[in-house]
Protein backbone atom coordinates (compact mmCIF):
# COMPACT_ATOMS: atom_id res chain seq x y z
CA UNK A 1 0.00 0.00 0.00
CA UNK A 2 1.27 3.50 -1.20
CA UNK A 3 2.03 5.74 1.89
CA UNK A 4 2.59 9.62 0.97
CA UNK A 5 3.78 12.24 3.14
CA UNK A 6 3.32 15.92 3.11
CA UNK A 7 5.53 18.29 1.61
CA UNK A 8 7.23 19.90 4.33
CA UNK A 9 8.10 16.37 5.51
CA UNK A 10 10.80 16.15 2.72
CA UNK A 11 13.86 17.28 3.14
CA UNK A 12 15.63 15.37 0.37
CA UNK A 13 15.07 16.88 -3.17
CA UNK A 14 16.25 13.62 -4.70
CA UNK A 15 13.87 11.25 -2.81
CA UNK A 16 10.97 13.44 -3.82
CA UNK A 17 10.37 11.15 -6.82
CA UNK A 18 9.49 8.37 -4.60
CA UNK A 19 6.96 9.98 -2.81
CA UNK A 20 4.33 10.89 -5.27
CA UNK A 21 3.94 14.23 -7.18
CA UNK A 22 4.85 17.85 -5.56
CA UNK A 23 0.91 18.53 -4.80
CA UNK A 24 -0.92 15.50 -4.37
CA UNK A 25 -4.47 15.31 -5.61
CA UNK A 26 -7.63 15.80 -3.28
CA UNK A 27 -8.97 12.87 -2.06
CA UNK A 28 -12.12 13.63 -3.07
CA UNK A 29 -10.87 13.74 -7.51
CA UNK A 30 -9.82 10.19 -6.39
CA UNK A 31 -12.11 6.65 -7.76
CA UNK A 32 -13.58 5.25 -4.38
CA UNK A 33 -12.33 1.90 -5.82
CA UNK A 34 -8.93 2.21 -6.17
CA UNK A 35 -6.77 -0.32 -4.91
CA UNK A 36 -4.00 2.27 -3.82
CA UNK A 37 -5.77 3.85 -1.62
CA UNK A 38 -7.17 2.98 1.52
CA UNK A 39 -10.80 4.18 3.02
CA UNK A 40 -8.83 5.29 5.98
CA UNK A 41 -5.56 7.04 5.18
CA UNK A 42 -3.09 5.90 7.45
CA UNK A 43 -1.56 8.28 9.91
CA UNK A 44 1.03 11.20 8.86
CA UNK A 45 4.50 10.08 10.21
CA UNK A 46 6.09 12.32 12.52
CA UNK A 47 9.18 14.52 11.26
CA UNK A 48 11.95 16.09 12.65
CA UNK A 49 12.17 19.22 10.89
CA UNK A 50 9.66 21.99 11.52
CA UNK A 51 6.69 21.19 8.93
CA UNK A 52 5.97 25.04 7.02
CA UNK A 53 1.73 25.50 7.17
CA UNK A 54 0.12 25.08 4.29
CA UNK A 55 -2.88 27.45 2.74
CA UNK A 56 -5.87 25.99 3.40
CA UNK A 57 -8.68 25.47 0.84
CA UNK A 58 -11.68 25.28 3.41
CA UNK A 59 -11.41 28.24 4.63
CA UNK A 60 -11.37 30.32 1.75
CA UNK A 61 -13.98 28.46 0.48
CA UNK A 62 -16.29 28.80 3.17
CA UNK A 63 -15.46 31.95 4.17
CA UNK A 64 -14.84 34.59 0.94
CA UNK A 65 -11.80 37.06 1.64
CA UNK A 66 -12.53 40.93 2.07
CA UNK A 67 -10.18 42.70 -0.18
CA UNK A 68 -9.87 46.80 -0.45
CA UNK A 69 -10.83 46.70 -3.92
CA UNK A 70 -14.27 44.84 -2.27
CA UNK A 71 -15.00 47.90 0.11
CA UNK A 72 -17.55 49.87 -1.02
CA UNK A 73 -17.09 53.57 -0.71
CA UNK A 74 -19.24 56.45 -0.12
CA UNK A 75 -18.56 58.66 -2.94
CA UNK A 76 -19.76 61.84 -1.56
CA UNK A 77 -17.95 61.15 1.59
CA UNK A 78 -14.81 60.83 0.08
CA UNK A 79 -15.37 64.24 -2.37
CA UNK A 80 -16.59 65.75 0.96
CA UNK A 81 -13.16 64.63 2.65
CA UNK A 82 -11.02 65.61 -0.38
CA UNK A 83 -12.69 69.17 -0.76
CA UNK A 84 -12.19 69.73 3.12
CA UNK A 85 -8.24 68.34 2.51
CA UNK A 86 -8.22 70.56 -0.48
CA UNK A 87 -10.17 74.07 0.98
CA UNK A 88 -7.73 73.55 3.99
CA UNK A 89 -4.55 73.99 1.53
CA UNK A 90 -6.29 76.53 -0.73
CA UNK A 91 -6.90 78.64 3.08
CA UNK A 92 -3.56 78.87 3.78
CA UNK A 93 -1.86 79.69 0.93
CA UNK A 94 -4.40 82.71 0.92
CA UNK A 95 -2.96 83.53 4.06
CA UNK A 96 0.18 84.11 2.96
CA UNK A 97 -0.68 85.23 0.06
CA UNK A 98 -2.33 88.49 1.61
CA UNK A 99 0.55 88.51 3.92
CA UNK A 100 3.09 88.96 1.35
CA UNK A 101 0.82 91.22 -0.75
CA UNK A 102 2.08 94.90 -0.98
CA UNK A 103 -0.30 96.55 1.51
CA UNK A 104 -0.53 99.99 0.23
CA UNK A 105 -2.27 98.87 -2.71
CA UNK A 106 -5.64 97.36 -1.86
CA UNK A 107 -6.05 96.09 -5.48
CA UNK A 108 -2.71 93.88 -4.66
CA UNK A 109 -4.51 92.71 -1.42
CA UNK A 110 -7.46 91.16 -2.98
CA UNK A 111 -6.08 90.42 -6.38
CA UNK A 112 -8.16 92.49 -8.10
CA UNK A 113 -6.68 93.61 -11.76
CA UNK A 114 -5.69 97.31 -11.04
CA UNK A 115 -4.94 97.98 -15.02
CA UNK A 116 -7.19 101.12 -16.10
CA UNK A 117 -8.81 98.91 -19.03
CA UNK A 118 -10.13 96.65 -16.32
CA UNK A 119 -13.53 98.66 -15.08
CA UNK A 120 -14.12 96.77 -12.18
CA UNK A 121 -17.37 97.97 -10.50
CA UNK A 122 -18.28 98.09 -6.86
CA UNK A 123 -19.87 94.74 -7.33
CA UNK A 124 -16.77 93.72 -8.45
CA UNK A 125 -15.16 94.17 -5.48
CA UNK A 126 -17.47 93.38 -3.15
CA UNK A 127 -17.43 89.99 -4.86
CA UNK A 128 -13.77 89.16 -4.61
CA UNK A 129 -14.10 90.78 -1.09
CA UNK A 130 -16.69 88.21 0.38
CA UNK A 131 -14.92 84.81 -1.55
CA UNK A 132 -11.70 85.76 0.21
CA UNK A 133 -12.75 87.09 3.51
CA UNK A 134 -14.88 83.57 3.61
CA UNK A 135 -11.71 81.68 2.89
CA UNK A 136 -9.78 82.88 5.81
CA UNK A 137 -11.98 84.45 8.20
CA UNK A 138 -10.89 83.28 11.48
CA UNK A 139 -13.80 81.80 12.90
CA UNK A 140 -13.51 79.47 10.10
CA UNK A 141 -9.90 78.87 10.01
CA UNK A 142 -7.82 78.43 12.75
CA UNK A 143 -4.33 79.96 11.73
CA UNK A 144 -2.27 81.76 13.78
CA UNK A 145 -2.16 84.88 11.26
CA UNK A 146 -5.76 84.37 9.97
CA UNK A 147 -6.57 87.57 11.99
CA UNK A 148 -4.28 89.53 10.56
CA UNK A 149 -4.72 88.35 6.90
CA UNK A 150 -8.74 88.92 7.51
CA UNK A 151 -8.33 92.90 8.26
CA UNK A 152 -5.69 94.06 5.89
CA UNK A 153 -8.46 92.30 3.20
CA UNK A 154 -11.35 94.77 4.99
CA UNK A 155 -8.90 97.59 4.92
CA UNK A 156 -8.23 96.85 1.29
CA UNK A 157 -12.07 96.68 0.55
CA UNK A 158 -12.77 99.64 2.28
CA UNK A 159 -10.17 101.72 0.78
CA UNK A 160 -11.72 100.92 -2.71
CA UNK A 161 -15.07 101.26 -2.25
CA UNK A 162 -14.39 104.90 -0.57
CA UNK A 163 -15.17 106.60 -4.19
CA UNK A 164 -11.97 109.17 -3.15
CA UNK A 165 -9.41 107.34 -2.17
CA UNK A 166 -10.31 104.97 -5.12
CA UNK A 167 -9.87 108.03 -7.59
CA UNK A 168 -6.73 108.78 -6.20
CA UNK A 169 -5.02 105.11 -6.27
CA UNK A 170 -6.38 105.55 -9.64
CA UNK A 171 -4.33 108.22 -10.93
CA UNK A 172 -1.33 107.15 -9.56
CA UNK A 173 -1.75 104.09 -11.30
CA UNK A 174 -2.38 106.29 -14.33
CA UNK A 175 1.08 108.11 -13.53
CA UNK A 176 2.54 105.04 -13.14
CA UNK A 177 1.39 103.83 -16.71
CA UNK A 178 2.43 106.95 -18.54
CA UNK A 179 5.95 106.93 -16.88
CA UNK A 180 6.46 103.41 -18.21
CA UNK A 181 5.09 104.45 -21.48
CA UNK A 182 7.60 107.61 -22.14
CA UNK A 183 10.89 105.27 -20.70
CA UNK A 184 9.83 102.96 -24.00
CA UNK A 185 9.55 106.01 -26.01
CA UNK A 186 5.70 105.25 -26.48
CA UNK A 187 2.44 108.03 -26.34
CA UNK A 188 0.57 107.70 -23.37
CA UNK A 189 -2.57 107.40 -25.63
CA UNK A 190 -1.15 103.91 -26.63
CA UNK A 191 -3.73 100.85 -26.23
CA UNK A 192 -2.65 98.02 -23.85
CA UNK A 193 -2.84 95.49 -26.91
CA UNK A 194 -0.80 97.83 -29.15
CA UNK A 195 2.22 95.30 -30.88
CA UNK A 196 4.57 97.52 -28.92
CA UNK A 197 2.79 97.02 -25.85
CA UNK A 198 2.60 93.52 -25.81
CA UNK A 199 6.06 92.60 -26.87
CA UNK A 200 7.10 93.83 -24.04
CA UNK A 201 9.21 91.29 -21.57
CA UNK A 202 11.11 90.53 -18.68
CA UNK A 203 9.24 92.06 -17.29
CA UNK A 204 6.23 92.71 -19.58
CA UNK A 205 4.19 95.65 -19.32
CA UNK A 206 1.56 94.56 -16.80
CA UNK A 207 4.19 94.09 -14.08
CA UNK A 208 6.37 96.89 -15.09
CA UNK A 209 3.03 99.11 -14.01
CA UNK A 210 2.65 97.12 -11.08
CA UNK A 211 6.24 97.62 -10.03
CA UNK A 212 6.45 101.64 -10.92
CA UNK A 213 2.32 102.09 -9.26
CA UNK A 214 4.23 100.54 -5.80
CA UNK A 215 7.24 102.81 -6.21
CA UNK A 216 5.24 106.24 -6.66
CA UNK A 217 2.79 104.78 -3.36
CA UNK A 218 6.04 104.38 -1.38
CA UNK A 219 7.31 107.68 -2.57
CA UNK A 220 3.88 109.35 -1.74
CA UNK A 221 4.09 107.45 1.72
CA UNK A 222 7.76 109.04 1.97
CA UNK A 223 6.56 112.67 1.57
CA UNK A 224 3.37 112.36 3.79
CA UNK A 225 5.22 110.85 6.46
CA UNK A 226 7.86 114.18 6.46
CA UNK A 227 4.91 116.29 6.18
CA UNK A 228 3.76 114.98 9.16
CA UNK A 229 6.99 115.14 10.76
CA UNK A 230 7.51 119.02 9.56
CA UNK A 231 4.02 119.76 10.76
CA UNK A 232 4.38 117.97 13.97
CA UNK A 233 7.69 120.00 14.25
CA UNK A 234 6.01 123.49 13.25
CA UNK A 235 2.63 122.62 15.79
CA UNK A 236 5.20 121.81 18.71
CA UNK A 237 7.53 125.47 18.14
CA UNK A 238 3.96 126.97 17.48
CA UNK A 239 2.76 125.33 21.20
CA UNK A 240 6.06 125.89 23.29
CA UNK A 241 5.27 129.97 21.79
CA UNK A 242 1.60 129.69 22.89
CA UNK A 243 3.06 128.49 26.24
CA UNK A 244 5.57 131.00 26.71
CA UNK A 245 2.62 133.89 25.47
CA UNK A 246 0.92 131.97 28.08
CA UNK A 247 3.34 132.04 30.64
CA UNK A 248 3.39 135.93 29.99
CA UNK A 249 0.03 136.65 30.45
CA UNK A 250 -0.10 134.89 33.75
CA UNK A 251 2.89 136.35 35.22
CA UNK A 252 1.57 140.19 34.14
CA UNK A 253 -1.92 138.86 35.79
CA UNK A 254 0.11 137.69 38.77
CA UNK A 255 1.78 140.95 38.94
CA UNK A 256 -1.31 143.26 38.67
CA UNK A 257 -2.79 141.38 41.95
CA UNK A 258 -0.19 141.74 43.89
CA UNK A 259 -0.38 145.62 43.22
CA UNK A 260 -3.83 145.79 43.70
CA UNK A 261 -3.60 144.08 46.99
CA UNK A 262 -0.76 146.86 48.16
CA UNK A 263 -2.76 149.33 46.76
CA UNK A 264 -3.83 150.38 50.64
CA UNK A 265 -0.37 150.18 51.86
CA UNK A 266 0.93 152.54 49.27
CA UNK A 267 -1.89 155.06 49.67
CA UNK A 268 -1.20 155.01 53.69
CA UNK A 269 2.30 155.54 53.12
CA UNK A 270 2.26 158.76 50.92
CA UNK A 271 -0.63 160.15 53.06
CA UNK A 272 1.43 160.00 56.46
CA UNK A 273 4.69 161.04 54.28
CA UNK A 274 2.50 164.30 53.41
CA UNK A 275 1.60 165.33 57.40
CA UNK A 276 4.73 165.15 58.01
CA UNK A 277 5.87 167.67 55.91
CA UNK A 278 9.19 168.10 54.31
CA UNK A 279 11.74 170.29 56.31
CA UNK A 280 13.94 173.47 55.11
CA UNK A 281 17.43 173.54 55.79
CA UNK A 282 18.74 176.18 57.24
CA UNK A 283 20.68 179.22 55.63
CA UNK A 284 24.36 179.55 55.21
CA UNK A 285 25.70 183.47 55.88
CA UNK A 286 28.71 182.77 53.08
CA UNK A 287 31.27 184.90 53.97
CA UNK A 288 31.99 188.70 53.56
CA UNK A 289 28.41 188.42 52.33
Amino acid sequence: MYHYKPLQTITNPSRRKHCGPRFPPLLGALPRDSHHFSAHPPPIMASTSTPTPTPSTSTSASTPSTSIDDLVFDEAEIDRILNSEATLVSREAEVARVLKAFRMNPYEVLQLDFMPSANLTESDIQKTYRKKSLLIHPDKLKHEKAIEAFDLLKKAQTELVDPKRREALDNIILDARMLVLRAEGMAPITPDTSPRVTSLTNPDFRERIRLKTKELLIDQELRRRRVNKMTMIAEGAQAKKDEEALEKRKRKMEDDKRWEETREDRVTDWRSFQKGGKKKKPKTNVLGS
